[in-house]
């Protein structure tokens, strides 16, 4: 499906120097992507002609939606049309899906005997609302990754173990196999693989993360341009004194503490899997396979001094423990409005394809940069697609198999895959010199499936604002080429662990009523804070949390080659 050269690059990811800027874990779009060839594609996949699809079309409609055999006019059985719902992020198109759905049908139903409907969650509380379509067994497709509680539905038996099904989807397989022989098998979570992962997205862990911040008033104030914790203080600090500024805060979303570890820890320790998912265990990136509790480190009680600092200057919103644990789209607004200039949490990628377009349409002379928190590493660990962004299908859903061959066609066929990645060409996005673009196009017309990036599949893009692109967006990726930077493949790649649900809820509970304040800046004295925290974490169980998490790092170590022996855990008393 794709061509030689694209063949050959995705053959080599396994190489960890050649995997190093492939993207994000919980970005939908990697860096340095490349046009594939898709007219090859478009010859081989070439569409049924208008008149037979709606042919197709008109009479497969009058099937209803059951799956029970009918008979047609000429006597022969036909089968009515499963009717696939799906969740995606973000917001509906201004202008309607019709157009999409049109599209779409005039594929699907001729080819798969199916529909494909998107049902939308505004970013800002989707890991709430993403377990409770999950729970409620309505939907068929679910995005997952860490804007999601996916390894604990896992836990749940809430998606299908998608190996049962892989036998029928032999190009699905083959295409992931470009990326890695062994792709899919380490994204298995206890020997099931219960969610698809994003194409290309192996690479640096936290690679995309950074400052984002207007660098037209960084030049006007006069300020040093930002490379480190020091110098971002100053241009928080700056902007406070900004009249626009003087009374708003600059930093709204509570994931900030996040930020603030990566600057300070600098590569120290290593994330069992995401900051937001295991809040309270980390490990050292020296000795990977101990738990740690990361709360006892010295380093977090740095990070609460800086919280405290900065809410008691009011560089922190007042209201920020009411937030959700995804402020984004609050952080456009904000920065559209002129209300505040900087942003401490939102990847690069995420900022190329939802803020950059919106804001340079409203505002075309501000121009922007950004810092990435990882350029103050000395060492980046890469890792494979076992951190991206999934799709996963309901445990529920009624026909996985066809479920599983409507996946093996959005990534292997490139009609479908451009209908679903970027809507309908001409009302969601143009193609001008086969490369996308927007123009013309409203920044709120704009479509896409959550976590169906696809790397081999993508158009390359033509630049919203060139400035931009050029300056900072495609050269991001230099920082990690510098002199003396170290490459080495994450040692905790793949490892998921399972704890009891009634363990796992005390501690969550915990976390939520006295660290979450403490990491939002609430209360006197954050040393005496923490300490109280503390006690009512292992008053709550943590030790024996710590202790099931701690026994399968352990076993984890022992299958791998040279592990060595490991430290047992140690606990506080």
């Amino acid at each position: 499906m794709r061509s030689d050269r694209k063949r050959q690059r995705c053959a080599k990811r396994g190489v960890a120097e050649e995997r190093l800027l492939a993207g994000n874990s919980a970005g939908e779009g990697a860096f340095g992507r490349q046009q594939a060839d898709r007219s090859s594609r478009k010859r081989r996949t070439a569409a049924l002609p208008r008149g037979v699809a709606l042919l197709c079309l008109s009479v497969l409609l009058l099937g209803g939606c059951s799956r029970g055999a009918e008979e047609g006019e000429s006597g022969e059985a036909v089968r009515p049309i499963v009717n696939f719902r799906a969740i995606t992020l973000g917001n509906m198109p201004e202008e309607g899906m019709d157009e999409i759905y049109r599209q779409l049908d005039a594929l699907t139903i001729p080819e798969l005997n199916c529909t494909l409907r998107f049902e939308f969650i505004p970013w800002g509380n989707e890991r709430r609302q993403l377990n409770i379509v999950t729970a409620s067994g309505e939907y068929d497709f679910i995005p997952g990754g860490v804007f999601s509680d996916y390894r604990t539905l896992v836990y749940k038996n809430a998606f299908l173990d998608m190996n049962d099904y892989l036998d029928a989807v032999p190009a699905l397989k083959e295409h992931y196999a470009f990326y890695d022989a062994n792709a899919l098998k380490k994204c298995e979570i206890n020997g099931g693989l219960y969610g698809l992962p994003q194409f290309g997205q192996g690479g640096i862990v936290s690679a995309g993360e950074g400052f984002f911040y207007r660098e037209d008033l960084r030049r006007e104030w006069g300020l040093e341009e930002v490379c480190d914790l020091e110098t971002m203080e100053a241009y928080l600090y700056r902007a406070k004194q900004d009249e626009r500024y003087r009374d708003a805060p600059l930093v709204t979303d509570n994931r900030v503490w996040s930020s603030l570890w990566l600057l300070l820890t600098r590569g120290k320790y290593l994330e069992l899997n995401s900051s937001l998912e295991t809040p309270l265990v980390v490990v050292e990136a020296a000795n990977p396979y101990k738990a740690l509790n990361r709360t006892e480190t010295p380093e977090f009680k740095e990070v609460l001094a800086y919280i405290w600092k900065w809410k008691r200057d009011g560089i922190l919103d007042s209201d920020m423990l009411s937030r959700s644990d995804n402020e984004g789209e609050l952080g456009k607004t904000l920065i559209l409005e002129d209300k505040k200039p900087c942003e401490t949490n939102n990847p690069i990628w995420s900022l190329n394809n939802h803020w950059i377009p919106a804001l340079y349409e409203k505002n075309p002379e501000w121009e922007f940069n950004f810092f990435p928190y990882l350029a103050q590493f000395d060492t980046y660990h890469v890792g494979s697609l076992a951190g991206a962004s999934v799709i996963s299908i309901s445990a529920k859903t009624t026909e996985p198999e066809l479920a599983m061959e409507l996946l093996e066609k959005i990534h292997t066929d490139a009609r479908y895959y451009s209908l679903v990645a970027y809507g309908a060409e001409g009302e969601n996005y143009n193609l001008v010199d086969g490369k996308i673009g927007f123009d013309g196009i409203s920044s709120q017309n704009r479509f896409g499936w959550t976590a169906v990036t696809d790397d081999t599949m993508g158009y390359e893009g033509i630049p919203v604002n060139r400035k931009w692109d050029e300056e900072v967006y495609h050269a991001f990726p230099d920082w990690s080429k510098e002199t003396g930077k170290a490459v080495e493949d994450d040692p905790l790649d793949g490892f998921s662990f399972v704890l009891s649900g009634k363990e796992q809820a005390a501690v969550e509970r915990v976390w939520l009523q006295y660290f979450q304040p403490l990491v939002c800046g609430y209360g006197e004295d954050y040393l005496e804070a923490l300490e109280e925290a503390n006690q009512r974490l292992y008053g709550a169980g943590f030790e024996q949390y710590l202790e099931a998490i701690q026994e399968q790092l352990t076993d984890y170590a022992a299958q791998l080659p040279g592990a060595g022996d490991v430290a047992p855990v140690a606990l506080t008393d």
